[in-house]
């Protein structure tokens, strides 16, 4: 997929590999809409662009503050994107927004309050990704055009993460729940892929543990980059990973058993926005 003139939305973009990803975007002549929570580095990510293709051509790009936990705000990002991008319609939507563990076994309460709310890394990494995923997928069988989405694991969607359970718990979800929709959607022209990336230096990697990680060695950032943009380019993957979708001969024989309910449920969503 040529990204020229495409129109793609980019949930947290306002920092590390979101922001990278944006500049990428951008230099690549794709209209883009970015998301994040904190107003000040929206703007300064437009400033930046503005300095960058000043006096060179338009950017093409927006910043759009919402909580992406919030259904409602969402939705009204579709209305957003169309109305400054007049005539065009979204080809992509990528979600990397995300934070580390919100509480742990020794502070922990479900209600919100003094910390915050202690489950909130399941609320943004994992249901607001969902419903990132579900209102594209809607929107693209509703407008009847191919789609593309790209959702972001982890290495610790692939290994345990003791120091971190509920940030590891929310990406190994995202692998499944991609790889769930990748499967029910293949025979479709909307595809959902995931990039796990391994250990890259941005500002979710504690400055305690940088010594640690650089052990294991790093991905650089323009490496996680590349990925993102392999996924847009090759229009054969669907429901991947950075693992082999079939891994276990297993999970083979259940994706199989359950070919004709995959289909009777897919006929049924197609049928609904028909």
């Amino acid at each position: 997929m040529d990204l020229r003139d495409k129109v793609v939305m980019v949930h947290g973009g306002t920092s590390g590999i979101g922001k990278e990803l944006v500049l990428t975007l951008v230099s690549k002549k794709a209209n883009v809409v970015f998301t994040g929570t904190n107003k000040q580095k929206g703007k300064e990510v437009i400033e930046l662009l503005n300095n960058l293709y000043k006096g060179k051509r338009s950017h093409h790009a927006h910043f759009y503050n919402m909580d992406i936990t919030d259904w409602r705000a969402q939705e009204n990002i579709y209305d957003f994107i169309e109305n400054v991008y007049t005539g065009k319609k979204i080809d992509i939507v990528i979600i990397v927004a995300g934070i580390l563990d919100s509480s742990n076994l020794m502070d922990d309460l479900e209600e919100r309050g003094g910390g915050g709310y202690h489950y909130h890394t399941l609320e943004v990494n994992l249901t607001a990704a969902v419903k990132a995923n579900r209102l594209a997928i809607q929107y693209f069988l509703k407008e009847k055009r191919p789609g593309c989405i790209i959702n972001t694991s982890s290495v610790f969607g692939l290994a345990p993460g003791p120091t971190q359970p509920l940030y590891a718990a929310s990406k190994h979800a995202i692998i499944g729940l991609t790889k769930s929709y990748g499967s029910l959607l293949r025979s479709t022209n909307i595809r959902v892929n995931v990039i796990a990336p391994h250990f890259v230096e941005t500002a979710l990697v504690p400055k305690e543990s940088i010594k640690a990680v650089q052990t294991f060695g790093m991905v650089s950032l323009k490496s996680c980059i590349e990925a993102f943009l392999y996924v847009i380019a090759d229009e054969s993957l669907n429901g991947r990973s950075v693992e082999p979708r079939f891994y276990d001969p297993v999970v083979e024989q259940l994706d199989y058993m359950c070919q004709k309910r995959k289909e009777d449920v897919l006929n049924l969503i197609l049928k609904h926005f028909q």
